[in-house]
């Protein structure tokens, strides 16, 4: 905790991409005011901010930070990939088992080259950053990655840069920087080299935990599933009226699959019920969306009012009844959008894809749904709540409330964590 007198106490040294600056990475914003309470001095380096970037998120007093435009990063990058050439060890980064992953693969090759350079350029800027405090004047520093990437590896060095001996460097893992079927290449970089140097890894779901220890068993001692959390806003209203209020909440992307819920949504037009769609998030395919709706969804009410910014989204969890979250993603790790709704007492329908399952919880928070779930199948379930019993409904809410609180209240989750990432005299 917070020291008395004259001493400097602990600082922690945290790499975002972009929070707080811009929009995303919404869930850091829970957890910076209870590490703000643990640690005396808080340095975010935002790796991959926009140029003129303002900050839309404020900050504790004790926290500082600094941001380091993309653009900036990317023009270091050509220089640094160029250095790595010859291609061997790549100054010892890569070992005979990553070796194996790419050989023959020049996509993978081509990759591990960028995350590496990429690395170096944000290890860069954050070193020149960091030149400003006298790091060594702290009791003890921990480094902070947010992400299981590049800014990982940046935190790695920073932290072999660090005098102080009294330090710790640490990531937390989600969805693509974990799982590498999450992207096209099924390949990330230097997953061995990571896990070796850095004193911890959290996933945000046991799922992730499970998938590390598996298939790096020299290195399970290491990796801790540490839950995100939520704020506590209480019980959202329950419904009264005899519309179906459904939501909806994330960024329109191809691994979202929000269109499948609006085709789901689509074939209960002869349904006898008064359907209410609301989908909160923008992306490319917006405009694409509405359309669908405007055709196809026309027997029903639909709202779609884009990107809003987290307090926005939580009042209208308060101040409007919900009847059903639905989550259509195809991959996941643990979503924060979920956390959210059950902490309202919102029942969730949702894939059972990464650690979901670990919050939906078939028939006591909701309902799961296969990863390659059809519409035909959505729809079918929806039938089959709709001419559910309300105290069953009533029961699901509880269910919701009462998980959360036990296992994803923010205060709770993040206070064990900054307690425990705290670096400690030997």
């Amino acid at each position: 905790m917070m020291k008395e007198g004259n001493a400097l106490g602990n600082c922690l040294v945290l790499l975002t991409k972009t929070y707080p600056y811009g929009k995303g990475e919404e869930f850091i914003e829970d957890e910076i005011p209870c590490l703000a309470k643990h640690f005396e001095k808080i340095i975010i380096l935002a790796t991959s901010t926009e140029d003129g970037a303002v900050q839309t998120r404020s900050t504790p007093e004790n926290v500082t930070v600094h941001p380091i435009t993309a653009r900036t990063v990317q023009k270091a990058i050509a220089g640094n990939g160029l250095s790595l050439f010859p291609f061997t060890s790549c100054g010892g980064l890569v070992d005979d088992a990553e070796h194996n992953k790419i050989r023959g693969n020049l996509k993978r090759r081509a990759y591990l080259l960028y995350f590496i350079a990429k690395a170096k350029g944000v290890y860069r800027e954050c070193a020149r950053l960091l030149r400003k405090y006298d790091l060594t004047a702290f009791d003890g520093v921990t480094f902070y990655s947010f992400w299981l990437y590049d800014v990982a590896l940046a935190a790695l060095w920073l932290s072999e840069d660090c005098k102080n001996s009294v330090k710790k460097t640490i990531s937390r893992a989600h969805r693509y920087d974990l799982y590498p079927e999450a992207g096209s290449a099924n390949y990330l970089p230097l997953r061995r080299y990571l896990l070796e140097h850095l004193d911890a890894v959290y996933p945000c779901s046991q799922n992730g935990t499970d998938y590390l220890s598996e298939h790096y068993p020299p290195y399970a001692r290491k990796v801790h599933t540490a839950y995100l959390g939520t704020r506590d806003f209480g019980m959202g209203p329950e419904s009264k009226g005899d519309t179906v209020e459904i939501v909806s909440c994330c960024h329109i992307a191809p691994v979202k699959r929000v269109e499948l819920l609006a085709q789901s949504l689509a074939l209960l037009s002869e349904e006898k019920k008064k359907l209410h769609w609301t989908h909160f998030g923008g992306g490319d395919s917006l405009e694409e969306l509405k359309a669908y709706a405007a055709e196809h969804l026309q027997f029903m009410k639909t709202d779609f009012p884009g990107t809003v910014k987290n307090e926005d989204l939580l009042a209208y969890y308060r101040t409007h009844p919900v009847d059903w979250f639905v989550n259509t993603s195809s991959s996941e790790g643990l979503p924060v959008s979920i956390m959210e709704a059950c902490s309202f007492g919102i029942p969730i329908i949702a894939t059972d894809v990464g650690g979901t399952s670990e919050l939906v919880r078939e028939d006591e928070t909701g309902h799961l749904l296969k990863a390659d779930f059809t519409p035909e199948e959505l729809a079918e379930l929806f039938r089959r709540l709709f001419r559910q019993k309300k105290e069953k409904h009533d029961t699901l809410r509880q269910n919701c409330r009462r998980v959360w609180q036990e296992e994803f209240c923010a205060e709770v989750n993040f206070d064990r964590f900054a307690e425990e990432i705290r670096p400690q005299a030997e």
